[in-house]
């Protein structure tokens, strides 16, 4: 399910044991959302992360914020991963934090970055061919979405759909609920769809209700791992 309204909502009708919540949240940094002032008092922007309390929680933020305005009501994490990316901003990197659940990187697989220890080899002959998968790195390094990117759609910010992928693959249960409250482009319900998890996935934004409808028409009659 997908829904054109405000989280809180549907929040308080979910069942905590089975919901996963996976989301890349507003920032509160004044950036311009077709419907939503991103920008509100500190005191708001701590209240809204409390509604997630008890929850399985996975958020994509900058780890100064989750240290200061998730931390307080979630707790400490289990696990803090770091995805990096070239970028002509600022910053190019993000964290990864995990409350109440606990990933296991050797769930999803990348190819190791030594080429050149032999170990890493099949028969340990260094041959392209004979390269073999490891557990992922507890550092993503994955491009941001932009320019002609197949999965790039008409709105900001946009998740790579490895991002989400990695996270589901490490940490979901068989029975998950895969739960975004802030979907913006639907990456979280697509990549959730694509794997075989329901989802449930909500945004105050028509536009990012449409864009997410319609990225999951696209692939529901053919799903297929990411």
């Amino acid at each position: 399910m997908i829904y054109n309204k405000d989280y809180r909502n549907i929040i308080k009708d979910l069942d905590k044991d089975k919901t996963l919540i996976i989301t890349d949240p507003p920032y509160n940094v004044g950036w311009k959302y077709d419907t939503y002032k991103d920008k509100v008092s500190e005191d708001d922007y701590l209240k809204m992360f409390s509604y997630f309390k008890g929850f399985k929680f996975v958020v994509i933020h900058y780890i100064e914020d989750i240290i200061k305005y998730i931390v307080p009501t979630m707790g400490i994490p289990n696990k803090v991963v770091q995805w990096v990316y070239n970028s002509n901003m600022r910053r190019h990197h993000r964290s990864i934090a995990f409350f109440n659940c606990k990933p296991d990187l050797s769930k999803a697989k990348q190819y190791p970055k030594n080429l050149g220890d032999k170990r890493n080899y099949i028969d340990r002959i260094i041959k392209p061919e004979n390269l073999k998968m490891v557990k992922i790195y507890d550092w993503w390094n994955i491009n941001l979405v932009k320019g002609n990117k197949p999965e790039k759609e008409d709105y900001a910010n946009q998740i790579p759909e490895k991002v989400i992928s990695n996270i589901i693959k490490i940490v979901a249960e068989k029975n998950d609920v895969i739960c975004d409250p802030f979907m913006g482009s639907g990456t979280t319900p697509v990549v959730a769809s694509k794997l075989g998890f329901k989802y449930i996935a909500t945004d105050i934004s028509e536009k990012a209700y449409n864009i997410t409808k319609n990225r999951l028409k696209k692939i529901e009659n053919n799903l297929f791992t990411i």
